[in-house]
């Protein structure tokens, strides 16, 4: 059997020449002439290059994977599907889950600077559009049977504000009661009076068709517990429109100054609703942070621009996102159980509330 001092002799270099070579020493310099010299006459004697070759192949292969940071099983790009939801009308969601989107895709590529990823967005609600994902993001409000084939071949799943059916995947939520409780107890503490709640109802789009259905609306649940807790009548306080818009809200709040029903507080479910609530008030000629006390809920750019600017709370939007990011990273870091998380949420006050003296 041939050794290295064999072919060191025969090339006519150093045994630790040969030796660096043969194992691919990646900060080992020599000219290529040299290297194929070495190389052949190694495949001329019959080399056997031995348990610490192989194994710093194996090594090597192991090193190249982690710098590509392949998912395990997909030597190609990932596909990663964005199933986002939507409402019949166009923009109603106002911007809402596309800067959750944004936030997700920015965190991922942080998390995985290397890793090849495609996003897909699934533009139809049936399960046939998720055949050949590797991952998915379903943003929003959908009922979705994890038996469903197309939905257990998907190996990382993550549901966006909204809670996973059976708890069969990971699911990342703003915690509603929260939000409810911060902005009731402090529109309890700045008016003098009832406070009433104005709100749109909410829809779940069945996955198995598409067909959307109305359905009762988080926020709202909340605020009547809420009122049922603290003593409080919530059965002549509760507005109901169909969708969460400025329109939708300005209507509302128009019928219910008509119709003289118009409490010392209101607590609007959307940003978009009690943008369309100041627009009716200001037409009447109340005084919001004086006639009335007012607190909204998500926080959007806008709200600190307002006359006055509105107390609402904060859902955190970009956190949503990095969250669902996190949650998939650790999935394909190999956790293999589901997890539920809430992220937090922040009461912004500002001057739309009375203060009392």
């Amino acid at each position: 059997m041939a050794t290295l001092n064999d072919i060191a002799e025969a090339c006519g270099v150093s045994k630790a020449t040969v030796s660096r070579v043969l194992n691919e020493d990646p900060e080992f310099s020599v000219a290529e002439e040299t290297r194929e010299k070495i190389l052949s006459t190694a495949a001329e004697m019959n080399y056997e290059m031995g348990k610490k070759r192989r194994y710093a192949n194996i090594r090597r292969k192991l090193e190249r994977e982690e710098e590509q940071k392949q998912t395990p099983g997909i030597s190609r790009a990932m596909k990663i599907g964005i199933l986002a939801y939507g409402f019949p009308r166009s923009n109603m969601d106002n911007g809402y889950y596309e800067v959750i989107i944004n936030s997700v895709m920015g965190e991922l590529k942080r998390l995985n600077p290397a890793m090849q990823m495609e996003f897909h967005y699934v533009h139809q609600a049936v399960y046939e559009q998720l055949t050949g994902l590797d991952a998915l993001f379903i943003m929003g409000k959908f009922s979705v049977d994890p038996e469903n084939e197309l939905v257990k071949a998907i190996p990382y799943k993550v549901i966006v504000d909204y809670p996973a059916p059976e708890q069969a995947f990971d699911s990342v939520q703003v915690d509603f009661k929260e939000v409810v409780y911060r902005a009731m107890n402090y529109l309890r503490q700045n008016t003098d009076g009832t406070v009433g709640f104005v709100g749109a109802e909410d829809h779940l789009t069945r996955l198995a068709d598409g067909k959307q259905f109305p359905c009762k609306d988080t926020r709202l649940e909340f605020y009547e517990r809420y009122c049922q807790e603290t003593g409080l009548d919530a059965s002549e306080n509760v507005w109901i429109t169909e969708w969460f818009g400025a329109e939708d809200g300005y209507q509302l709040t128009k019928k219910i100054i008509e119709e003289g029903h118009l409490p010392k507080g209101l607590l609007y479910a959307s940003d978009e609703l009690a943008l369309g609530g100041y627009r009716a008030l200001s037409e009447k000629g109340i005084q919001v942070g004086k006639d009335i006390s007012v607190v909204s809920i998500d926080n959007l750019p806008y709200t600190s621009y307002l006359t006055p600017p509105l107390t609402t709370v904060a859902l955190n939007m970009p956190l949503l996102g990095r969250t669902a990011a996190m949650a998939l990273d650790s999935q394909l870091k190999g956790r293999d159980y589901p997890l539920t998380f809430f992220t937090p949420v922040e009461l912004i006050k500002r001057e739309s509330c009375v203060k009392k003296a």
